[in-house]
């Protein structure tokens, strides 16, 4: 009878152990003080992520000092706290068996949603206690499945300390799942764990796809290192926004440049052109594009005014870069009598449209 009574205990404690989780407090996230990465700095390396969080009782114990599910936890609310607000469809999938998951092996707790930071660590809090077996292949086909409903480039990350796992089965659902996506989809490892050989799969699994890493979570657990970390996995620099330019506009009278009919510069055409390329080349840098039109009034031909004005346009080029302007942002052109802006009846508005145009773009300063 004693005998019996003794068998019945032990199974009943086995059964705790394996399942229970009353010896796991609710797990409370320690203070965190995460980089805030500026969102308009980025881009998204990948539309989606999946976070696979082993729960399971191999998860209990402890290494570095740190039972491994706290550090788990840890190192995912830390990143929950780090990702930038962008446009990330999320999920978040547990693997674990007992009580820990609600009587389930493995749930999606998360997604595939659009992301929130504050929903997702809503999810994070649904996981009880560590516990019971590692089922990591049908939480990989769980994330699978759910991937299938992401459009685009994908990361994967899984946080484990891989252990118990059968390798060869662990492995081919890894490749199923790369597969599956197309060969968009990036495998990344968090190793909460110390032991040799389970470090070495967390590391073949990453090594799946061309794109992954394998890191430990101890290594990221700086604010820093987070950062670092969240950036290699998820963000990309911005796309350069394009440099807004201005145009001054400068135009001068023919006749103060040139002599009736011809495209030689006259000396005080020279001095009008030395005081606009002091005042080019006082901006620096920030010009970055010059336009010089040639027009002239309607009297002659047009293709002859058009080939004068494209010869007293080329003029002014060669002579603003003899004053040291970089030809290589000037561009010429000439309109001949095809833009006047006043009347070619009257000799007043003829002296008008004898004219080059000297367009001047200065880059402004980001707002």
């Amino acid at each position: 009878m004693r005998k019996g009574l003794h068998s019945y205990l032990a199974a009943v404690a086995a059964v705790v152990l394996l399942y229970g989780c009353s010896s796991n407090p609710p797990y409370s996230p320690p203070p965190f003080d995460a980089v805030q990465l500026n969102p308009s700095a980025y881009s998204q390396k990948v539309a989606s992520f999946v976070v696979i969080l082993d729960a399971s009782a191999s998860m209990k114990h402890k290494s570095g000092g740190q039972v491994r599910y706290d550090s788990a936890m840890d190192t995912v609310y830390r990143m929950n706290q780090t990702i930038p607000p962008l446009d990330y469809q999320a999920g978040l999938t547990a693997f674990s068996s007992g009580t820990c998951l609600d009587g389930a092996s493995t749930r999606m707790l998360y997604g595939m949603t659009s992301y929130q930071r504050a929903d997702f660590a809503s999810a994070m809090d649904s996981i009880h206690c560590a516990g019971g077996t590692t089922p990591l292949v049908e939480a990989v086909d769980l994330g699978t499945k759910s991937l299938n409903t992401a459009l685009g480039d994908a990361a994967v990350i899984i946080v484990s300390d891989f252990h118990g796992l059968d390798s060869a089965s662990t492995i081919a659902a890894i490749r199923q799942m790369q597969t599956a996506s197309g060969n968009h989809l990036c495998i990344h490892t968090i190793n909460t764990g110390d032991d040799t050989w389970d470090q070495q799969l967390a590391v073949e699994l990453a090594g799946i796809s061309n794109c992954g890493s394998a890191v430990h979570a101890a290594d990221i657990a700086a604010a820093d290192r987070m950062a670092d970390y969240v950036t290699a996995v998820l963000l990309a620099p911005a796309a350069p926004v394009a440099a807004q330019v201005q145009y001054e506009k400068n135009t001068v009278s023919t006749s103060a440049l040139f002599d009736f009919d011809k495209a030689i510069l006259k000396e005080q055409g020279k001095v009008a052109l030395h005081e606009l390329g002091d005042a080019i080349k006082a901006r620096g840098a920030r010009v970055v594009d010059i336009d010089i039109i040639g027009h002239t009034d309607s009297i002659g031909s047009a293709d002859y005014n058009m080939g004068l004005s494209v010869r007293r346009a080329e003029a002014v080029r060669d002579y603003l870069v003899s004053e040291g302007i970089d030809a290589a942002i000037i561009d010429v052109s000439g309109e001949g009598e095809n833009k006047p802006i006043a009347s070619n009846d009257t000799a007043q508005g003829r002296a008008e449209n004898r004219r080059v145009d000297i367009n001047v773009g200065i880059e402004q300063a980001p707002k």
